[in-house]
């Protein structure tokens, strides 16, 4: 302990010379590859909220806060569509005017890109990455010439299609549980139209078990875009996303993958694209159809939703608004999307903090270590009080004091 202390003493001399910000509720609007003009969407967030992937216009980008630098992946029309949960390992894909051309392709920290089989020669695109960084799923050119649902190895660089036994022609997978082995996907086949299918995988990747994923009774079809971190809840559309209004949906293995539709705004569109424990994100629209990034909770879904608008105003009193919510980190603290920021009258991606306060080991940055930029966190922010003070207020009792300092200390040293 005494070691400790000398250390603190020796840190007081030289944190007149250092900063750190404040922890808390924050958004922060990622802007474009442009100072003016064009516009932006965020796809996905690694889990300490330092690397977003999304597109920017219309080019595939990596926002890097670590860095403070904005990464444009690929010159031509592209988008990045998930990341790990480290933030060294993207998918996404290059669009094309012609459906056919589309391509999928991986990047890697720093700036590495490659493409992923069957392409650059054939037609294919992911939509969703594993936390490790190990597995993506999408959609791929099969040896039968069909489109169907793709699950790619990416360390072995390796890809696989899969079927409904017998009659499905076409799909795409749209999400993958954390140990790759639960897999949704959207699919069309002879007599049974468009509708979902979960696909339960063997070690070796091979099918073990399936089964569809229906609209709600009298509508049309349904797309799941996410399944759950375990593999027991996917969330995606249900109507007629084709033309016509579709709503957000859940199918829960609790209930025999029986669609729940969930509460909306009032409008005729809405879709949930992402889950992480019991947090779904979408959008909603409101009567009048404009979009609001919306949150539920999975005990409450079908009956509840919350208009971020609403929880975050405080973050919004220029005008701005969130549109869209497209993903949230795997660790569940952070949401990505689209919204209108007010300040550059344009449609930008967005990085939202939702982190409250949670009591912790004194880890205040969150990266594993509790070490000297945690206890300088904490001296810089000693004697503040509040409500909304951050990691800073390690006992979360609303004060920065002496039991705070006291966490790092005892604890210092821990996971370097």
């Amino acid at each position: 302990m005494r070691t400790r202390w000398k250390h603190l003493a020796g840190l007081l001399c030289v944190c007149g010379t250092l900063w750190m910000g404040a922890y808390g509720q924050t958004l922060i609007w990622l802007g474009t590859l442009t100072p003016t003009g064009g516009s932006s969407a965020a796809s996905a967030v690694s889990n300490d909220g330092m690397m977003i992937v999304g597109e920017a216009n219309g080019y595939a980008t990596v926002w890097n806060r670590a860095t403070n630098t904005v990464i444009q992946v690929y010159n031509g029309s592209s988008v990045l569509v998930g990341v790990s949960a480290d933030g060294t390992r993207a998918v996404g894909l290059k669009n094309s005017v012609d459906y056919v051309y589309q391509r999928a392709f991986m990047w890697q920290s720093p700036n590495n890109f490659e493409w992923l089989p069957p392409a650059p020669d054939r037609f294919c695109w992911p939509a969703d990455i594993t936390p490790s960084g190990s597995h993506a799923v999408g959609k791929a050119s099969a040896s039968s010439g069909n489109n169907l649902p793709a699950l790619w190895d990416l360390n072995a660089r390796q890809v696989r299609t899969y079927a409904v036994p017998g009659d499905m022609y076409h799909g795409e997978a749209y999400g993958i549980s954390d140990d790759a082995r639960t897999v949704v996907a959207f699919g069309h086949g002879s007599g049974w139209g468009y509708k979902g299918v979960v696909f339960r995988l063997n070690s070796d990747g091979t099918v073990a078990a399936w089964a569809f994923l229906n609209p709600v009774l009298g509508h049309y079809g349904c797309v799941p875009r996410k399944v759950s971190g375990n593999g027991a809840i996917a969330v995606g559309n249900t109507g007629n996303f084709w033309g016509g209004g579709y709503y957000p949906v859940m199918w829960r293995e609790a209930n025999n993958w029986q669609p729940e539709q969930l509460a909306h705004l009032g409008g005729n569109a809405g879709e949930a694209f992402d889950i992480r424990g019991d947090m779904i994100v979408g959008f909603s629209a409101l009567p009048n159809g404009q979009r609001r990034a919306v949150r539920w909770r999975v005990s409450s879904a079908t009956t509840e939703v919350e208009d971020l608008n609403q929880t975050y105003a405080a973050l919004l009193s220029d005008g701005s608004r969130l549109s869209r919510a497209n993903g949230i980190s795997a660790n569940g603290r952070y949401i990505v999307g689209q919204g209108y920021n007010a300040a550059t009258g344009r449609d930008e991606a967005f990085l939202l903090d939702t982190q409250g306060c949670a009591s912790h080991n004194g880890d205040v940055d969150e990266n594993g270590c509790v070490d000297d930029a945690d206890l300088l966190a904490v001296l810089f922010a000693f004697g503040q009080s509040g409500a909304d003070l951050g990691r800073v207020d390690v006992n979360c009792d609303q004060v920065v004091d002496d039991a705070d300092l006291l966490q790092v200390l005892f604890s210092f040293g821990s996971g370097c």
